[in-house]
């Protein structure tokens, strides 16, 4: 199934992105390493506040060395259409019928991948606890706001836009459907840095795909992936 084949982007320009993005990471790490930035968070830690908006504008730094490339090499060249990126509604009912039938088969699917490593005794492997934005914000009022916004809001759209709509958009067309879902549920993965509980992450990515490619939309994976985020936000909250 083709997905807006209008666009002309390439995998080069995928590629490009990507060693851009990545180039951009370091340059934002060795930043943190060099100007004192993590001494200067834990001077914070009395105060809230601006420890989590200092950790919130880290997030948006962090967030703009993925999005950058993405205008400069994509949208710099070949203009902006936001139909490409997969932003056509496709109705209310649709959208929750997509999603109610997309989260069951979310769930199916992880307990038979769960069961299936246990029968070859692979166990929790890939299944680790993923970090916890706890971790980061604090478990006070303001940091449980800023981490829910983080999880919530930001994280579902940039993620859906970058991942759904510019690099599955991309494969899908110049690859094909099967590898282009498969391959960015990999590279989806990959680059969330959490390789102790990859596994949950390969699978939302692959359900993630397979919805964006059957409803040629990115609005159902953005909701789906909100709910899904609300779910967790909530489970780590009560734990």
């Amino acid at each position: 199934m083709e997905l807006h084949d209008k666009h002309k982007w390439t995998v080069k320009d995928v590629f490009n992105v990507f060693v851009m993005a990545f180039f951009l990471e370091f340059v934002f790490y060795l930043g943190l390493r060099l100007s004192g930035a993590r001494e200067y968070l834990l001077s914070l830690q009395n105060n809230a506040l601006l420890s989590s908006l200092f950790l919130f504008g880290l997030y948006v730094l962090q967030s703009f060395g993925l999005l950058f490339p993405l205008w400069y090499i994509v949208i710099r060249k070949y203009g902006f259409n936001i139909k490409q990126f997969g932003f056509k509604w496709i109705g209310i009912w649709k959208t929750i019928a997509w999603i109610t039938s997309s989260y069951i088969f979310y769930i199916g699917l992880s307990i038979f991948v769960i069961t299936l490593f246990s029968v070859f005794g692979i166990g929790s492997f890939g299944f680790e606890p993923q970090k916890s934005l706890f971790d980061f914000f604090g478990n006070s009022a303001v940091g449980i706001i800023f981490a829910g916004f983080v999880a919530i809001i930001l994280a579902p759209f940039i993620e859906e836009i970058f991942f759904r709509g510019f690099v599955l958009n991309t494969l899908v067309k110049r690859i094909s459907p099967i590898w282009g879902i498969i391959l960015t549920a990999l590279i989806f993965a990959a680059v969330h840095f959490e390789f102790q509980s990859i596994m949950p992450l390969i699978i939302l990515a692959f359900v993630l795909n397979i919805l964006y490619v059957r409803t040629q939309s990115i609005w159902p994976g953005i909701l789906f992936h909100i709910i899904n985020n609300i779910i967790a936000f909530f489970v780590l909250l009560l734990l």
